[in-house]
């Protein structure tokens, strides 16, 4: 007995030295873009303490320049979004500056207009740098020509205003070129107020017509900003979901990671003290995985990965959870289900495991057998020492000759 307990101990050390090396690797190869990594020597590690609050491993982060994709794909979005907003802008402004038989502010109207319809296609083929460019030159291009031709009281210079917040939000790299870009309005708009706030307009409108177009513009800055700050909040919600939904799943064979099964299992944890309902655990483990990745390679390694967590789930209800546990194991909870219940689950697995044929590289397809530990929370005992028994109980049918389900002794 004290020869097992040792035994155990070595090779919760191996694996926890192994299983931080294959995290730094992982981690560092995500920054850089690479393909996912596996460290070989995981094949045979047992899982470290299987504490709850252990780190994810054996599944790469997502990259921080994944962050910067998706602002850009926000960005981008709130481009086609003030496109067509200022497009129909424009329509009206047309169809006003032809009744105030102003028709050359009409006709620029009109090429703004077309500008931003330039605007909308340019950025949703992605090329956000020139719809970006196109948009403040029109802008300001529009916002000029108006305060020269019809007065600084209309109030078409706020729309320059409107683009520096838009500006500093903008995706625009290097931030030398965004800052430029911010001081060239501020110093476009402050020489537009010195040079003609005071200065009489080369077309005189009606004095009606000046409140008019004044309070038009005012209130559509207003809904502009609320509206594009709405739309760029809603953005933002959206890529940060997308953030926390890629923080808590698995690169490579998309279930949940450890991060995220450990809170899912807190969770069940509370919920089970309260109902008193049963909670298992089904630890599983491929056998002689290491076999697979040195005679086929990591590709087909990653591919048996693949096949095998979408088995895990078609075992799965709609309650329960399956995740990657580290390297090649697997952590299925099993909310309201009693020890019984759970091995049934597991030999159900184990049997869909063994009867898979894996096809991998083109190459004869591969059959790969699993070892599972079963463990139901006894009365007084906790998730994390549950899991432990089911962690022990794998370990037995690793030693008994593995392809089997062990149900862990009792608390």
């Amino acid at each position: 007995m004290t020869a097992r307990v040792s035994t155990r101990q070595t090779h919760t050390f191996v694996r926890e030295r192994k299983d931080a090396f294959a995290h730094y690797i992982t981690n560092r190869r995500a920054q850089v873009g690479l393909a996912t990594f596996r460290y070989p020597g995981m094949a045979y590690a047992k899982s470290p303490s299987v504490a709850l609050s252990s780190p994810t491993i054996g599944a790469p982060q997502p990259a921080w320049h994944g962050i910067d994709a998706m602002q850009a794909d926000a960005f981008r979005a709130l481009l086609q979004g003030v496109a067509i907003t200022c497009g129909l802008t424009h329509l009206a402004f047309c169809a006003l500056f032809f009744w105030a038989d102003v028709s050359a502010l009409a006709y620029v109207s009109v090429a703004s207009m077309l500008s931003f319809a330039c605007v909308f296609q340019l950025a949703r083929r992605e090329r956000v740098a020139e719809a970006w460019t196109v948009t403040v030159l029109s802008v300001l291009a529009h916002a000029v020509l108006a305060v020269a031709v019809i007065g600084w009281d209309t109030g078409f210079h706020y729309y320059i205003l409107l683009m520096i917040p838009a500006a500093v939000i903008s995706s625009i790299r290097p931030v030398v070129l965004k800052a430029g870009t911010v001081l060239g309005l501020m110093l476009t708009y402050l020489s537009l107020d010195i040079a003609l706030r005071h200065r009489a307009p080369a077309n005189v409108l009606l004095d009606f017509v000046v409140e008019g177009l004044h309070y038009f513009n005012v209130i559509g800055i207003m809904v502009m900003l609320i509206s594009f700050a709405g739309y760029y909040y809603y953005l933002l919600e959206k890529t940060a979901a997308a953030l926390r939904e890629m923080s808590q799943t698995d690169a490579l064979t998309q279930l949940k990671n450890r991060r995220a099964i450990t809170e899912a299992i807190r969770r069940e944890e509370s919920r089970m003290r309260r109902g008193q309902h049963p909670l298992s655990f089904v630890l599983c483990d491929l056998d002689h995985f290491k076999a697979v990745n040195e005679s086929a390679g990591h590709e087909a390694g990653n591919t048996v990965l693949k096949a095998v967590s979408r088995t895990l789930e078609s075992c799965m209800r709609d309650v329960d959870f399956v995740a990657r546990w580290g390297g090649e194991e697997f952590l299925a909870v099993l909310p309201d289900t009693n020890e019984d219940g759970a091995r049934l689950v597991a030999e159900r697995i184990r049997r869909k495991i063994e009867e898979q044929l894996i096809e991998a590289n083109g190459a004869k397809p591969i059959r790969i057998t699993m070892t599972l530990g079963v463990a139901t929370i006894a009365p007084g005992e906790d998730a994390e020492q549950a899991i432990v028994r089911a962690d022990e109980a794998l370990y037995e049918g690793k030693a008994g000759g593995r392809n089997r389900v062990v149900s862990a002794a009792a608390a």
